[in-house]
């Protein structure tokens, strides 16, 4: 067992946890420590997004938008990639059309598709949420490039472990 301090919470219902010989504490405690992280992160993550007027699911879209070739991708792809329902995509979607920050357009070669573009404001805004989150370590801001690094590793095994398929 690790020295933690009592005060650790993930540590305390851990060590109850084997105390009491339930399968597999180390485990429980990875995963208890996962969402507590998760909880943490999000609420930081979602504090500084307000600060530029955007909502988490709208900051993803818009930065899966940034990511993608010439700042569009279709709408059924961005429900994919983001693991959100397609009509989750859609609110977004006329959120952020309204506010000026993404257009739709008609797809060049499929006229049964729509893509969703970001506008030059709606970059504007990705990019200026992107700073701010990037101030902030984007939420992590008590950790270096080598121990991020080494948590993204690990939990890529943690996702192939439980099927992600990427």
């Amino acid at each position: 067992m690790n020295p933690v301090s009592s005060a650790d919470s993930v540590e305390w219902m851990r060590e109850r946890w084997e105390d009491n010989g339930v399968p597999c504490p180390a485990q429980f405690g990875a995963m208890a420590s996962l969402l507590r992280a998760t909880a943490l992160v999000t609420e930081e993550v979602d504090r500084v997004l307000k600060t530029v007027g955007l909502t988490r699911t709208g900051w993803l879209v818009m930065v899966t938008l940034q990511m993608s070739d010439d700042n569009a991708r279709p709408l059924g792809q961005l429900s994919k990639v983001l693991l959100v329902h397609p009509t989750t995509v859609t609110m977004v979607i006329d959120q952020l059309e309204k506010a000026k920050l993404v257009t739709r357009k008609p797809h060049p070669t499929d006229r049964r598709t729509v893509l969703a573009k970001l506008t030059p404001k709606g970059l504007a805004q990705v990019q200026a949420a992107n700073e701010a989150l990037g101030a902030v370590g984007f939420g992590m801001g008590g950790i270096d490039e080598t121990t991020a690094d080494r948590i993204t590793e690990d939990l890529r095994t943690v996702r192939l472990g439980v099927g992600d398929q990427g």
